[in-house]
């Protein structure tokens, strides 16, 4: 009776471990990117911190969602490339990796770009969100993984 108890235990503890591991996000193939979305994250990658370099704060009101321009207002911009600067440096090149989506909200495409800063030997993360509308709803900087089901 325990070698049966202690079976159900290990196959139920497995299931969970598989059911956990499914993977959120999907890449997408390069047939089904969308280049007007990785030209927009692209040149808003570079003209922000071009932008907050200068001293000013960047603009998001037309090119962004309502909720995504309310909260990165210029306080929250200048603290934010404040830290980056100071822990990575000034932004050297920005370069197209590829585009997500997240299978639950497929609507959102998550382009990818790989950043090189200053004082970073590893590549960075430069992750923008834009919405079925060409519209930014999420600006992330974050250290590079491979795979974004891999966080």
């Amino acid at each position: 009776m325990k070698s049966v108890y202690i079976k159900f235990t290990i196959i139920w503890i497995v299931l969970l471990v598989i059911t956990s591991c499914k993977h959120e996000f999907e890449k997408l193939p390069a047939s089904k990117t969308d280049a007007v979305k990785i030209d927009i994250a692209t040149k808003l990658s570079i003209s922000y911190f071009e932008t907050l370099k200068s001293g000013d704060s960047y603009d998001f009101r037309n090119i962004a969602t309502k909720g995504f321009y309310e909260k990165m207002n210029s306080s929250v911009q200048k603290q934010t490339y404040e830290e980056i600067t100071q822990q990575f440096g000034q932004l050297i090149s920005v370069k197209y990796d590829a585009t997500w989506v997240k299978k639950t909200t497929p609507q959102f495409e998550i382009i990818r770009l790989v950043g090189q800063f200053e004082k970073s030997i590893s590549p960075l993360e430069i992750r923008v969100i834009i919405n079925k509308d060409n519209k930014i709803s999420g600006f992330w900087i974050k250290p590079w993984r491979n795979n974004l089901n891999n966080y």
